[in-house]
């Protein structure tokens, strides 16, 4: 990818299965995804939310030239999604 918005929607289990702990997830920390070639992209969270079930405006592909990740999973709670957004993080 060249840059975009990957998208990525998991179930919320209370057993922390799955997106079970994307509840502890936080600004800064890191998430790490790993192509068919084990090489690794580290993403840098900037934003966490609760949306409603039908906002889907977190999936758009505007991303200003980044590579973005988005996770997506209900809250368990109410029926609204946690939202987490993260862009590549690029060594200085």
């Amino acid at each position: 990818m060249k840059f975009g918005n990957l998208c990525i929607a998991g179930h919320n289990y209370i057993d922390n299965r799955h997106f079970g702990k994307i509840h502890s997830l936080t600004i800064g920390n890191i998430i790490k995804i790993f192509d068919l070639n084990g090489d690794v992209l580290e993403y840098e969270i900037y934003s966490k939310n609760e949306i409603s079930a039908d906002d889907l405006s977190c999936t758009n592909q505007e991303t200003n030239g980044f590579k973005e990740i988005t996770l997506i999973t209900c809250n368990n709670v109410k029926g609204n999604r946690v939202c987490i957004k993260a862009r590549e993080k690029v060594d200085s």
